[in-house]
């Protein structure tokens, strides 16, 4: 986020960085809301996964349509996008291997979804600098926007059975 908000609103690099602060800040909330979410209202991993993906396909939305207008908007829903996808995280790797008990794969489920995640912060990691250096932002964020929706859409596709398989 730092880097988008310096680019996109001309703010010196230090303003931009404590823009930074807010991201573990909010993304220990949406852990919080996740957990309280997937145990008060959710069933099913995928389903709750599934609403926090969409969360983050309307906050990376608003990110791309306002691109270039609004500073605190945009610390804002980068810093919703951000905790969304803790959220996602948290469910896939915490709430996602225990269904697989009666397997015996529990560590095994645990190990590959982690390891999944630290594939995808790494690449993200990198791929992000090099998509906004050579598409820009606006073009970086219409990504975003579509990596959520199909995350979303995943979700969504696999709820049924996996609500068959599980519940």
């Amino acid at each position: 986020m730092p880097s988008y908000i310096s680019e996109t609103y001309h703010l010196s690099h230090a303003a931009a960085i404590l823009t930074g602060v807010l991201l573990p800040l909010f993304g220990l909330l949406c852990i919080q809301a996740a957990s309280t979410l997937y145990i008060r209202k959710f069933s099913n991993p995928l389903s709750c996964a599934g609403v926090f993906f969409f969360t983050g396909t309307l906050s990376s939305l608003a990110l791309f349509c306002s691109t270039g207008k609004n500073a605190a908007f945009s610390v804002f829903f980068s810093a919703l996008l951000t905790g969304c996808m803790h959220g996602v995280n948290l469910i896939q790797v915490c709430m996602i291997p225990p269904f697989f008990k009666k397997q015996g794969n529990v560590s095994t489920v645990s190990g590959v979804l982690n390891s999944c995640t630290y594939i995808g912060s790494a690449t993200s990691t990198y791929g992000i600098a090099v998509l906004s250096d050579r598409i820009g932002w606006s073009s970086t964020l219409l990504i975003w926007v579509l990596l959520t929706f199909a995350g979303t859409l995943i979700c969504i596709a696999c709820a049924r059975p996996w609500r068959k398989k599980f519940l």
